[in-house]
This record gives structure tokens, sequence and C-alpha cells, in this order.
């Protein structure tokens, strides 16, 4: 069976090894590691990768290349790696389609951790840039059901990295009443797990 591929680009060739090092001990072959996003986007369609991962292209900006990585087809995976930027380019990013969100800081582990999330076809968003966003918990339209103020507690505590067992006590309920609460979340923002739940809040703005 043919591994997947990837495409690196950061500016920095000493970085863009070691995310290669990283994709390589998850079972990812990188195919290319450029320097900028026109490149690496050239790279991503000739090349049919299933990853990319952006790290620093001082000459693009994050949101334009999670953009135009939404309109490759087949359209592969990206996983950013951010440095200094504004609350609200970090929500764009997400509703752009970024299936990862790290801080540039980030340690291997937990780049392979959001490697492996992102494979399996859940989102990450760096507990670090969560902490960093997540401010009051506003009712929200989800579609077509607003989220109790229950719910919008629950969301609070799971944005703050907390475990079910945390959040029960936290709140003063049992852990299955924590657990149906994130079932009915997971509904709503049409969520698959704890992490695309904080992610698909941000984008939408609930959390911030």
């Amino acid at each position: 069976m043919d591994r997947p591929s990837a495409v690196v680009i950061d500016q920095w060739e000493l970085v863009a090894l070691g995310i290669a090092t990283v994709l390589g001990e998850q079972g990812i072959d990188t195919v290319d590691t450029v320097a900028d996003a026109r490149s690496g986007l050239a790279a991503a369609r000739s090349r049919g990768a299933a990853i990319v991962v952006l790290g620093a292209s001082a000459q693009d900006a994050p949101l334009d290349v999670a953009r135009a990585v939404s309109r490759l087809r087949p359209r592969p995976a990206l996983v950013a790696l951010v440095g200094g930027a504004d609350h609200g380019t970090f929500r764009q990013l997400i509703a752009a389609g970024v299936e990862g969100l790290l801080v540039r800081s980030a340690s291997t582990e937990e780049l392979a951790d959001a490697i492996r999330t992102v494979r399996r076809g859940e989102r990450y968003v760096s507990p670090a840039l969560v902490s960093s966003l997540v401010g009051a918990v506003a009712p929200v339209d989800c579609g077509d059901t607003l989220l109790t103020s229950r719910e919008r507690d629950v969301l609070a505590c799971l944005a703050q990295g907390r475990s079910n067992r945390e959040i029960a006590d936290e709140l003063f309920v049992g852990v299955e009443t924590v657990k149906s609460h994130l079932s009915k979340l997971y509904e709503k923002l049409g969520a698959k797990d704890r992490h695309d739940a904080v992610a698909q809040a941000l984008a939408a703005g609930l959390l911030g």
C-alpha cells in the first residue's frame, strides 16, 4: 500500500526538515519542502499530496494559503503552524477549513498528535491557542437550535481542556450528565469529538 504524501512549506530549512521527520515517523512521505506557498501549492497539486504543512512563509498570509488549499482537487488536509496573529485570524483559519492549527513553538509530540488527529478526519486546535481564544461563550445560533446555558457551560469547560470528571466537578453534576450534554453539543455543532467541537465553536464565533 502506498504511503500518504505531504508537502512542507517553511522558509527555514532546518524547521522544514524537523517537520518532515515527524511526518515520516507517522508513516507519511514528504515529497517536497519549499520556502514559499506558491511553490508549495504547485507541488501539492502535481504530487497529489494528502497533507500540506504550512509553517513560516514571509510573502504569503496563512489565510490566503488556507483558501488556496481549499480550492485544490483532490483537496489535501492543511496543518498550519502560526506565530503572532490576532484572534480573528485564528478563527478565520479554522472557518477556512484548516484541519490542524498549532502554535509555531509546538513540540514534536504535539505536532505528531495533530497529524494523527487530522489523518483520522478530525480537527486539531492547539490547547495553547484555545486558551488564548476562549472568553465568554455567547448564545450563538447553531443552525436551528441555540445552545442551552448548561451546554454553554460545558463548552467553556471543554475549551479549557478539562476532562469529563473535571467538568462534572465544576458544574456539580454527574459524569453521565456531562456525557449527555457533550453528545448534544456534538450534534448541534456537527462535531466528531472534543477537539472538533472546540474548533467548530471557534469558527462559529461561540468562543472568544
